[in-house]
């Protein structure tokens, strides 16, 4: 269990599972809301709060879950001495956690309902029809308490994203300057062995010409060289993986902040814009389906035990 958490592979499995319950239920919703978007009444508001909060919930989990992964790549790889934190200190995180999370999406709720509209008949001209659509409720559309929400919920992900960068960088800092290191130390373990082969003149005074090794390759051990690498490929894997997060989840936020200050945002456009912006509306979607392969195809651990798995389902 040690070595699973110090490689950072005890958060895959954890990722996968927010993963495959965002995938199922968003997607899920996002598909059922494609074949009927609009409904007739509004017995159905109560679904639709449901709807939208939880799917917040997901999201937000999900970014929770990509920052402790940031911290702990930034911990691991940056501050390899640290100490992990005490049992107490991780209750309190995991409440602040909990309460960051409903505190971002309980307003999801209370902002929601269905909000009418009136649609023009494609087939019969002058003939409308009014339905009801799944977003900002009409008493809460366009107010100052839903902008300073959606407001809200974009700096929040810029400071986020602005902060997972940060800790990125210096991650990506530290792996260059390790793989300085230990291409110098591969280069002076050579060096030792052609002058343990040279003349006995040579073999005889080992201090000439013999260049001083750095302090910080003395410290790097074979077995060190073979955890940094392991972990190095897990962290281009999350910084991969972080990357596609935001920008599949950019487009999102920014559509739902113009639609909840305008219910005929995506209705009142031509259908190629439609689909298209219904297309980034949707996109945050194949964030949890790639994130899948990304597991495979960076670590082998992961997809051997997958395959494992889905062989002996299969018997």
């Amino acid at each position: 269990m040690k070595n699973v958490f110090t490689s950072g592979r005890l958060f895959i499995p954890f990722l996968a599972l927010s993963d495959l319950v965002t995938l199922l239920y968003n997607g899920s919703v996002e598909f059922s809301t494609e074949l009927q978007p609009f409904w007739a009444t509004t017995d159905y508001e109560t679904v639709c709060k449901v709807n939208m909060f939880i799917g917040l919930v997901l999201v937000v989990i999900s970014g929770c879950l990509y920052f402790a992964i940031a911290v702990h790549r930034y911990v691991l790889i940056c501050k390899p001495l640290h100490g992990s934190p005490s049992r107490r200190v991780r209750v309190i995180i995991l409440i602040v956690i909990g309460l960051f999370v409903l505190g971002t999406s309980v307003p999801k709720y209370i902002f929601s309902g269905l909000t009418k509209v009136v649609i023009k008949s494609e087939r019969i001209s002058n003939i409308t029809t009014v339905a009801y659509l799944c977003g900002t409720a009409e008493s809460f559309e366009n107010t100052l308490s839903t902008n300073v929400y959606n407001y809200i919920l974009t700096v929040n992900s810029f400071i986020w994203n602005f902060s997972l960068a940060i800790m990125y960088i210096f991650v990506a800092k530290r792996i260059h300057q390790r793989s300085k290191e230990s291409s110098t130390l591969k280069a002076n373990t050579k060096e030792d062995e052609s002058v343990s082969m040279s003349s006995d003149s040579v073999r005889s005074n080992p201090g000439i010409n013999a260049k001083p090794r750095p302090k910080l390759v003395k410290q790097i051990t074979a077995r060190s060289i073979t955890t940094f690498i392991t972990n190095n490929r897990l962290s281009w894997m999350f910084i991969l993986m972080t990357i596609l997060n935001a920008v599949c989840f950019t487009p999102k936020l920014v559509l739902d902040i113009l639609y909840s200050m305008d219910r005929y945002f995506f209705l009142n456009k031509d259908k190629l814009l439609y689909s298209v912006l219904h297309f980034f509306d949707n996109i945050f979607i194949l964030n949890n389906v790639i994130n899948p392969f990304i597991y495979g195809f960076f670590d082998r651990d992961f997809r051997n035990r997958f395959k494992k798995r889905f062989c002996l389902c299969l018997k």
